[in-house]
């Protein structure tokens, strides 16, 4: 993907990507970063737009809102190839905390969105709980919609209810994993018998 403006710092060698070469000193750039240290060069580029892949095992969130949290879930899905899918009240996947976070992810995988479970009828729903599910290696070799929910209150109820229950098993005294976590160690786990 061609960036349509690249912003880089006097002395700089600017990258051969194409689009406008614009040299901008340390304030301006700390400016566009947004960072105390920016590292250039910042390029903006157009938001890509994606149809989900149908049939393939999909990393969903559903009311992830920390943006740490779901750039590491973006970059977690293009490491194991698959596509991101945001749900409901889930953070904007393409703010700069969590393009940070995805390290080059959105641009290695697709980022779609969706507003309600029917809009995954292809796959079968794969809810993370903190406690009752199946351990994750007794997983079926099947298309799953892996859900990651909300932080503080996992997933809703309807969307448990509709799934097919996970959890991590952990020694006892830990509470929960951090949804990015979760999500890497349930990616990781489908990974090793599905698509």
């Amino acid at each position: 993907m061609e960036p349509v403006r690249v912003f880089v710092m006097e002395g700089e060698i600017p990258p051969e990507t194409g689009g406008e070469i614009v040299i901008v000193d340390e304030k301006v750039m700390k400016r566009l970063a947004g960072t105390e240290t920016p590292r250039g060069p910042i390029a903006v580029v157009p938001i890509p737009t994606h149809h989900r892949p149908l049939g393939r095992t999909a990393l969903v969130t559903w009311g992830i809102s920390d943006p740490g949290n779901l750039g590491t879930l973006v970059r977690t899905a293009a490491a194991f190839g698959y596509p991101m899918v945001v749900g409901p009240e889930t953070t904007d996947p393409w703010s700069p905390k969590v393009l940070r976070g995805g390290a080059g992810g959105h641009f290695r995988t697709t980022v779609t969105s969706v507003g309600r479970l029917d809009e995954l009828d292809d796959l079968r729903l794969l809810a993370t709980v903190v406690a009752g599910g199946s351990a994750p290696e007794d997983l079926d070799d099947v298309p799953w919609a892996i859900m990651i929910g909300s932080e503080s209150h996992g997933l809703p109820h309807y969307v448990v209810a509709a799934s097919t229950k996970v959890t991590i098993p952990m020694d006892s005294g830990t509470e929960s994993l951090n949804a990015a976590i979760a999500g890497a160690i349930i990616a990781y786990q489908v990974s090793q018998r599905s698509d």
